[in-house]
């Protein structure tokens, strides 16, 4: 039953001790040698696919980790483009924005477009109301760049009350101070309009840190506002002058 097994499990046993039943012992040594060697060279075939899946093993764990770190320094970098990148990032926020910010925001553009809207349905260019308009613009640059040096004062904000934060926030008010000595509406229109372009600028790239909702409704608001006097500026051009008060003598140049 033995020998049984033996040849059916262990062929390369059973043929060794078959042969050495024959041949004797005078052939033993030969007879191990060969099956030693055999046995040396199949330990050395293994041997060497060990080390060729180890060697392949680590260079797969290289390689993902080279993968992962790639990855991290991709998500680590991506928040820095994201100051300017405003329709991939910032307007998909609008959405997140408090309400009391969307309705006073949008009422804040009325003074804006009923100026331009009254001299267009009157087809008349009322000067008040046009240096009503520019006094309004000239109030909103003064209140952005308040908000800027607000932000900046609180002990945990983002942002810290250096020379670049408190020194941009106090050039709004002086663009819109300039934006009232002059006496001629496009002058003033065209500074107000600077301004805002300005105060945009600063809020979404050279001095970040405003939430996306922000940056996007600030967009929105600011464009709005800039084609209000763009609008005023064509009706003055297009309309004949008609003045609400007779006897102002200031502005007239408006």
């Amino acid at each position: 039953m033995f020998s049984f097994v033996t040849r059916r499990f262990f062929p390369t046993a059973a043929k060794v001790q078959k042969l050495l039943q024959l041949q004797g012992n005078s052939n033993t040594i030969g007879i191990y040698h060969s099956f030693s060697s055999k046995k040396i060279v199949s330990l050395t075939t293994s041997k060497y696919f060990q080390i060729h899946k180890q060697r392949s093993t680590v260079c797969w764990n290289q390689t993902q980790l080279f993968h992962e770190s790639f990855q991290k320094r991709k998500t680590k970098e991506e928040p820095e483009n994201r100051e300017l990148d405003l329709m991939r990032y910032d307007f998909k926020e609008i959405k997140s924005t408090p309400k009391p910010a969307i309705y006073l925001g949008c009422a804040g553009l009325i003074p804006f477009i009923a100026a331009p809207l009254i001299m267009a349905v009157t087809e008349t260019y009322f000067p008040e109301v046009a240096f009503a308009q520019i006094t309004y613009g000239a109030s909103i640059l003064s209140f952005l760049g308040g908000i800027r040096w607000g932000f900046a004062v609180p002990e945990n904000s983002p942002a810290k009350p250096d020379w670049l934060n408190l020194g941009n926030s106090v050039i709004l008010p002086l663009l819109a101070w300039i934006a009232l000595v002059f006496n001629n509406l496009t002058e003033s229109a065209v500074m107000v309009i600077m301004g805002l372009g300005v105060a945009l600028h600063y809020d979404l790239s050279l001095l970040p840190s405003y939430p996306s909702w922000f940056k996007a409704l600030r967009t929105i608001l600011t464009v709005v506002a800039t084609f209000s006097l763009v609008a005023t500026m064509m009706i003055k051009s297009a309309y004949p002058e008609k003045r609400l008060k007779s006897n102002d003598k200031g502005n007239q140049n408006f």
